[in-house]
């Protein structure tokens, strides 16, 4: 960066073997900082990706660019990123996801207010852009029980869809932050191989008094899971991180409590569930739809059901086989009107 001054905005956009997704965030990043007259910076981090995936990222219009020789996940990615950045604010990107019209200005808009610590974008999973991906994980400790309540979830998540707020965690797919607070509250644990890093962060910045806002005026397509399935220690790398942070946040036998629950074997299907014979449902004014393989629907991707509803083929692209649970909700009160299962072969 010698010669040029200090961007305003640094956008670290991390990789790993996603090089086709990488090229249209690159890009729509690119497109949003000309439209939206934001003196912005793209630092694209590689985590070992091999030479094939460099190669591919090597001919996008990146600014700067960190190649890693070793796969330090997302946490290390973005921490090389960090290390490179100029900007004094910053927006955090998974590859796979793409910065839709207004985002960019609406994240560093939302961070003018000195008591936010960190701000992420409504998701949607479509092309469309008529399913909402969750703006915030379950809630505490019942919540990964699975003990939560789904009318108040159900409702809690409309609101946030519709007028945005302050949460408990944002979901880390796109995060934009002051580099002031990264400088209070420090960088992202590289213990955390998989998952669960933007988790214990945000842990640290609620900690220090500052609040976490879900901002629905900015919009991004975040092509959820399907990276993922492309790297077979994903798993293991999840399990690992969801042990380490379930024994920080809640101790050894909170942790212990959660796990021995997470090995139960599933539950029979409840009686009453109507099962599917395509993911799909028909109209219904007013109600919406939950979307999740979750049999509790918590977290859940929605939609209105005033159209009916169908799965796009691009979101079957990205789930594994097994069941995807369908329930219909009056969005007044997240009353459960209906539950279905459909199953992926």
């Amino acid at each position: 960066m010698t010669g040029r001054p200090s961007p305003a905005v640094s956008a670290i956009v991390v990789n790993h073997r996603s090089a086709r997704e990488a090229r249209a965030c690159v890009e729509s990043l690119r497109a949003a900082f000309g439209r939206e007259a934001v003196d912005g910076e793209i630092v694209l981090v590689d985590c070992a990706s091999g030479p094939e995936e460099v190669r591919a990222l090597e001919a996008l219009p990146a600014d700067t660019r960190a190649f890693l020789v070793e796969n330090r996940g997302y946490s290390g990615g973005v921490n090389a990123g960090l290390a490179k950045a100029g900007g004094s604010k910053i927006l955090l990107a998974n590859a796979d996801v793409v910065f839709l019209e207004g985002a960019v200005t609406a994240l560093l808009a939302a961070l003018e207010d000195p008591r936010v610590g960190a701000v992420a974008p409504l998701c949607v999973w479509d092309s469309a852009g008529t399913l909402r991906l969750p703006a915030e994980a379950a809630p505490g400790f019942v919540g990964e029980l699975g003990l939560a309540r789904f009318p108040a979830f159900a409702r809690r998540t409309l609101s946030l869809w519709e007028r945005g707020g302050e949460t408990r965690h944002l979901v880390g797919a796109i995060l934009a932050a002051r580099r002031d607070v990264f400088d209070r509250v420090g960088r992202f644990d590289e213990r955390y191989p998989f998952e669960y890093e933007e988790t214990e962060w945000e842990d640290r910045v609620r900690a220090a008094g500052l609040a976490l806002r879900f901002e629905p005026k900015a919009r991004a397509r975040h092509l959820f899971a399907r990276s993922a399935r492309r790297n077979p220690e994903t798993d293991s790398k999840r399990a690992a991180s969801r042990r380490r942070y379930r024994e920080k946040r809640w101790g050894r036998l909170g942790r212990a409590i959660l796990d021995r629950a997470g090995a139960r074997p599933p539950r029979p299907l409840a009686a009453g569930i109507r099962r599917l014979a395509e993911p799909a449902l028909d109209s219904r004014d007013g109600a919406w739809v939950a979307v999740s393989t979750n049999p509790t629907l918590i977290p859940f991707a929605g939609a209105p059901l005033a159209g009916g509803f169908r799965l796009p083929a691009e979101v079957l692209e990205s789930l594994r086989p097994g069941p995807v649970y369908l329930r219909i909700f009056d969005p007044r009160d997240g009353r459960p009107l209906e539950t279905c299962v459909w199953e992926k072969a």
